[in-house]
C-alpha cells in the first residue's frame, strides 16, 4: 500500500534533551511510534485485503491515505498520488490526461460539480473512466471533517444493464413491467406498443386489467404475481381498437430498481388460433361444398346416437347417397366442371334435407344425411325427395347436365344402434337400390345383410380355393352340326367346394371380378386348358372364355403367349371367346390386344351374339373369326317366331362376312335339326354332351347327317 510520510520529532528531542531521563523518554517515545506504525500497517493491510478502491482524504480534500484497489481504478493518474496531494489536483490532471470522458468538452463543469459532490457527500454517483469502466462512488464524512471515498467497479454490471435494456427495448417479443403492488404497467418496449396498439407513453401507469378480456382478469392477476409459464393456455386480450388478441403468456419476478417487478413475455398467437380454427374446420367439412366431411359425418353419428339412447320416441336416420352419371360428366367436360356441379348438387340437396338434419359429403359422388324424426314417413319423405330432385337438370356452363340419385336408408333403434353397423346396413341399402333401379331409394331390410354376409363368406372361401388349388377345369365339346364330329372344346372352369359341392361359375366369376383376382383365374383355366388341348388330336380345337377384366391389365397377351409357349399349343388351334361387355371399353388398347392376338393365329369368338345393342357395327371393327349364338335364342327356338327369324339372321350374317357360327344351350334334337337345317356350322349343349374333367372325356360316336 502507498505511505504517508513526515519527520520523526523523537530523533529531533533527542538531540536536545541528555541525561538518564533521556533514555527512558526515547524509550517510551519509539515503543509509541512502533504501536502507531503497527496500527498503520494493519489498516494498510485491511484496506489493500478489500475488493472496493478505499481512499482517506483530510477536510482539505488531500490524501492521506488509499489502497491498491484505489490506485488501479485510477491507474492513469496513480503516479501523482502522494500524502498531502489535493485531489482536486489529480482530478485536474485526470482531465488533461483525457481518463474522464464526460469532462470532454466541459472540463471546468465538470471539475465543479464532482468537487461539489466530495462538500456534500452522502449520495451515491457513477463515473466513466477511458478504459470503459464504470465506477461507483459513495462518501461519507467523519466526525472530523475528513473524507471516506468507497470506489466500486460496476462495469460489469452496467453491461448487464445496458444489455437487458437493449435486449427489452428491442426485443421482437412484446415485454411488459408490472406492479404487483398497484397492478400498473411501469414499463413496456416497442414490440408490446405495436402488438397492443399503443404508444409507450399510453402503456407506462396503464393498470394491466385494460389489455385483459374482463372474464380473464381474475386468473390473470394472479398469473402476474408470479413466475409461470404456461404454453398451452391461451390468455383473450384487448387491443387498443377493441380486438380480439389471444396470447400465450409467460411471467418472471425480478428486482428493478431495487422492488419486486413481473416481467411478461406476450406470445401473440391470434394468427396461429385462426389458422388452427380453420385447419380444425378443413378437417371436418369438405372443401368444395363446404359441407360436413366423413370424420365429421361419422362424429356426428356417434354423437346422434348416443343421445338418441335417451329419446326412445324419436327416430335417428342414416341416408347414403350415391349420384348416378356423374363420372361420364366429369371424364367429358373435366374436373371444373364436375366440381361446378358437385357444389350444384351440395346446394339443391341443402334444401331437401330439414335444419336439424346433417348434410355431407363423404366422397367424390357420395353424399350422406342424418336425420331425426318421430316416425320413419318423413324420413322416407327426405329419401324420395333427394332420389326425385336429383333427376331435375342442373345448368352449369350453359348446359343442362343431367344426372340422378340413389338412395340407401337404416335407421335407429330399429335396425341398429351401433354407428358402424348402421352405416354398413345404409350402404348395404345404396347397393341394393342400384342394383334393382338407379334413381330410387331403398331401406334396409334383414335379407341384405343376410346376403352380404353369404357374399363375405364365398369371398374368404374362395380366396382359400385359389391357395387351395380347388379350382379345376371342365370341357364341354363344340361338334360339326353336319358331320356329328367333335371339332372342338370349350374350357369351363368349376369350382370344388370342400363342403358346397361343385360351384358353377355363374356364382364365382364375377365376385373373382369384384375383389381382383379373376386375371389368376383366367391364367389357371388357360394354361391349365392348352396343357390338355396339346394332348388332343390336331384338328380338335379350344375354346378359352376371357373376363372384360382381363383386357383391361395390360399383361394379357403376355398370359396367352406364355401359355401356348409352355404347353406347344398351336395358336391357330386355340380361340379366345370374349362378350360385347369387352368392346364397350373403348379406346386404343382393346383394339391392340384383340389384333395382336389375332395375329398369333389365335381365333377371337363374339360369345352371347345378339344380346348387344351394336353387335353388327363390332363384327365390322374387330378381327372376329367366330360368332356364337345366344342360349337365349336357341332354347325358344320352336317356340317364338321371332326368336327363329334372329337365329336365321345371324345365320345369314355369318355367311356372308365368312364367319364360323356355333349354337349354343343345345338341349332337345328337333332344336338340333332346325339349326342343321338352317346352315348352323357348330353346336353345343347339353343334348351334345355335358362338360366333364379331362380324365372322364368320352368322344362321342358321330352323329347322323342331314336327315334325307
Amino acid at each position: 500500500m502507498s505511505n504517508s510520510a513526515g519527520d520523526n520529532p523523537g530523533q529531533q528531542w533527542a538531540g536536545l534533551q541528555g541525561g538518564t531521563a533521556v533514555p527512558q523518554a526515547e524509550q517510551a517515545t519509539a515503543a509509541a511510534e512502533r504501536a502507531v506504525q503497527v496500527a498503520e500497517e494493519r489498516l494498510r493491510a485491511a484496506m489493500d485485503a478489500l475488493p472496493q478502491g478505499v481512499v482517506f482524504l483530510d477536510p482539505d480534500g488531500r490524501y492521506i491515505l488509499w489502497n491498491d484497489e484505489y490506485a488501479r481504478i485510477y491507474h492513469k493518474t496513480a503516479d501523482l498520488f502522494r500524502p498531502g496531494i489535493r485531489l482536486a489536483d489529480t482530478l485536474r490532471m485526470g482531465v488533461m490526461r483525457g481518463d474522464y470522458p464526460e469532462a470532454f468538452g466541459r472540463e471546468e463543469e465538470w471539475l465543479t460539480e464532482r468537487l461539489a459532490l466530495l462538500d456534500q457527500p452522502g449520495q451515491r454517483h457513477e463515473q466513466w473512466l477511458s478504459d470503459g469502466r464504470c465506477i461507483m462512488i459513495e462518501e461519507r464524512k467523519t466526525a472530523d471533517g475528513c473524507t471516506i471515498g468507497l470506489r466500486v467497479d460496476i462495469t460489469e454490471m452496467k453491461q448487464r444493464e445496458e444489455s437487458f435494456r437493449l435486449l427489452f427495448e428491442s426485443n421482437p417479443v412484446p415485454l411488459l413491467v408490472y406492479d404487483p403492488e398497484t397492478d400498473l404497467l411501469v414499463g413496456a418496449n416497442e414490440a408490446a406498443a405495436a402488438h397492443f396498439g399503443y404508444s409507450l407513453r399510453q402503456l407506462e401507469g396503464m393498470p394491466a386489467e385494460a389489455l385483459f378480456a374482463p372474464d380473464e382478469w381474475p386468473d390473470a392477476q394472479v398469473l402476474l404475481a408470479c413466475s409461470r409459464s404456461e404454453k398451452d393456455r391461451f390468455w383473450r386480450q384487448r387491443g387498443a381498437d377493441g380486438g380480439s388478441l389471444e396470447s400465450v403468456l409467460f411471467t418472471r419476478q425480478s428486482l428493478l430498481d431495487g422492488r419486486l417487478a413481473t416481467i411478461v413475455s406476450v406470445f401473440d398467437v391470434t394468427e396461429r388460433r385462426k389458422a388452427e380454427a380453420r385447419i380444425a374446420y378443413m378437417a371436418r367439412h369438405d372443401e368444395l361444398t363446404g359441407l360436413a366431411n366423413r370424420a365429421h359425418c361419422r362424429e356426428r353419428l356417434h354423437q346422434m346416437l348416443d343421445a338418441n339412447s335417451e329419446n326412445p320416441g324419436r327416430n335417428l336416420a342414416l341416408l347414403l347417397i350415391d349420384l348416378d352419371h356423374f363420372k361420364p360428366i366429369n371424364d367429358t367436360f373435366g374436373h371444373l366442371v364436375g366440381d361446378a356441379l358437385l357444389a350444384e348438387v351440395a346446394r339443391r340437396m341443402a334444401t331437401l334435407v330439414p335444419q336439424s338434419g346433417l348434410l355431407c359429403r363423404i366422397g367424390g359422388d357420395e353424399f350422406a344425411v342424418i336425420m331425426e324424426g318421430r316416425g320413419t314417413d318423413t324420413i322416407e319423405l327426405v329419401a324420395s325427395a333427394i332420389a326425385k330432385g336429383m333427376r331435375e337438370p342442373f345448368r352449369i356452363s350453359g348446359c343442362n347436365m343431367h344426372i340422378g340419385a340413389t338412395v340407401g336408408l337404416a335407421i335407429a333403434p330399429a335396425d341398429s344402434r351401433d354407428p358402424e353397423t348402421l352405416l354398413r346396413y345404409a350402404d348395404l341399402a345404396l347397393y341394393a337400390a342400384k342394383d334393382e333401379r338407379r334413381g330410387t331409394w331403398k331401406r334396409f331390410h334383414r335379407d341384405m345383410d343376410d346376403a352380404a354376409q353369404e357374399k363375405g363368406k364365398l369371398e374368404a372361401d374362395f380366396r382359400k380355393a385359389i391357395r387351395n388349388g380347388e379350382l379345376a377345369v371342365h370341357y364341354q365339346p363344340l361338334i360339326c352340326l353336319e358331320t356329328g364330329e367333335i371339332e372342338g372344346r370349350e374350357a369351363l372352369v368349376r369350382w370344388h367346394h370342400p363342403t358346397r359341392g361343385t360351384i358353377m361359375p355363374d356364382e364365382f366369376i364375377a365376385l373373382a371380378e369384384e375383389i381382383g383376382l379373376i386375371d389368376v383365374v383366367g391364367q389357371f383355366v388357360l394354361q391349365c386348358a392348352c396343357r390338355e388341348a396339346a394332348r388332343w388330336p390336331d384338328e380338335i380345337k379350344l375354346a378359352v372364355n376371357v373376363s372384360p377384366v382381363q383386357f383391361r391389365s395390360s399383361n394379357l397377351l403376355g398370359i396367352v403367349l406364355q401359355a401356348l409357349s409352355s404347353s406347344g399349343l398351336d395358336p391357330r388351334r386355340l380361340e379366345l371367346e370374349i362378350t360385347e361387355a369387352v368392346l364397350l371399353e373403348k379406346g386404343p388398347n382393346v383394339s391392340h390386344v384383340l389384333k395382336s392376338i389375332r395375329a398369333l393365329g389365335v381365333g377371337i369368338s363374339m360369345d352371347d351374339f345378339g344380346t348387344g345393342y351394336s353387335s353388327l357395327s363390332y363384327l365390322l371393327s374387330y378381327p372376329f373369326t367366330k360368332i356364337k349364338i345366344d342360349k337365349s335364342f336357341v332354347q325358344r327356338l320352336t317356340s317364338e317366331p321371332d326368336s327363329r327369324a334372329v337365329v336365321q339372321a345371324i345365320i345369314g350374317l355369318g355367311q356372308s362376312l365368312g364367319l364360323t357360327v356355333t349354337a349354343e344351350g343345345i338341349e332337345r334334337e328337333d332344336v338340333l335339326d332346325y339349326l342343321r337345317a338352317a346352315g348352323c356350322q357348330q353346336g353345343q349343349g347339353y343334348l351334345i354332351g355335358t362338360p366333364c374333367a379331362a380324365d372322364d372325356m368320352v368322344v362321342p360316336q358321330p352323329r347322323r347327317a342331314l336327315r334325307a
